[in-house]
């Protein structure tokens, strides 16, 4: 079970402003704190908190075949009216945002159709007050079950700018040390610093995020990852990889001049019996 707690900032002049997230499971769509950031932040010398989302849609209308597409929820949470959606087809998906007030483009149906082709779920959110468009909304939580973890890194080329680049930041929360790559062996980012996370910090968290206390493990620590140049192009998002725990030395064997004294000694028993004889 994966917790990914989001906190982004976005600015637009659009009537309608929203983004969409990819899951490989359901999401359970929650508000949380963005006091989790800070909990966390507060356990490095220094970090800035500054977490900037993956995608971006906005406002019209069109028709075509969305009925392919399933809706699975809707809920309001932390500012956004979020649908999450399920179909084979980013076609699909391309029209039923713009049958339901958004307006999707070329690009972003082919960012679609990396998640569609694997079964994944889009969850939709548009912002609701729109008085906000320039500042940031609530941080939500999005709880999914995942073979891998992961986080969103793959975008629309639309979304990608041409002058300056935004800050992802990742507080990864787990037991033992990973590896941040993009897609199966490309390397994202080593971690900036880790530090275990104290049984104090640990119940903080639990509650700030709104999780049970024992989601979060004995011995967990985390680790930071910090990207100066987001978005950009890339072939696949995050995943996080367990780094393998190494396995204690195997006893040495005896040492070789052990073995070899025995056979010397009785080299030496033997020509001194064969000289006696030739005496006699």
């Amino acid at each position: 079970m994966e917790h990914f707690i989001r906190n982004a900032n976005f600015r637009s002049g659009a009537d309608d402003f929203g983004f969409i997230a990819p899951t490989p499971g359901k999401p359970e769509l929650h508000q949380a704190s963005d006091q989790a950031f800070y909990t966390l932040a507060s356990l490095a010398p220094q970090s800035i908190l500054n977490i900037i989302g993956t995608g971006s849609i906005s406002g019209a209308k069109a028709t075509s075949n969305a009925a392919e597409v399933r809706v699975i929820q809707e809920a309001d949470v932390a500012g956004y009216h979020a649908t999450t959606l399920w179909s084979k087809s980013a076609q699909a998906i391309n029209d039923w945002m713009n049958e339901h007030g958004y307006v999707s483009t070329p690009e972003v149906e082919k960012w679609a159709e990396r998640y569609t082709a694997r079964g994944w779920y889009l969850t939709a959110f548009k912002v609701i007050d729109r008085t906000k468009l320039a500042a940031s909304t609530g941080t939500v939580r999005m709880s999914f079950r995942t073979r891998k973890p992961f986080n969103p890194f793959y975008v629309p080329s639309t979304n990608i700018p041409i002058n300056g680049k935004g800050t992802l930041r990742v507080y990864f929360v787990s037991v033992g040390d990973y590896d941040a790559n993009i897609g199966a062996t490309g390397t994202w980012q080593t971690p900036q610093w880790t530090s275990a996370i104290p049984w104090d910090k640990a119940d903080q968290l639990a509650k700030q995020v709104e999780i049970p206390a024992k989601a979060i493990p004995d011995r967990a620590q985390v680790e930071t990852f910090v990207d100066n140049n987001f978005p950009r192009p890339a072939a696949d998002d995050i995943y996080f990889t367990k780094k393998p725990v190494p396995l204690p030395e195997p006893p040495k064997p005896p040492t070789q001049p052990v073995l070899i004294i025995p056979l010397m000694a009785g080299l030496g028993l033997t020509a001194i019996a064969r000289r006696r004889r030739d005496a006699a």
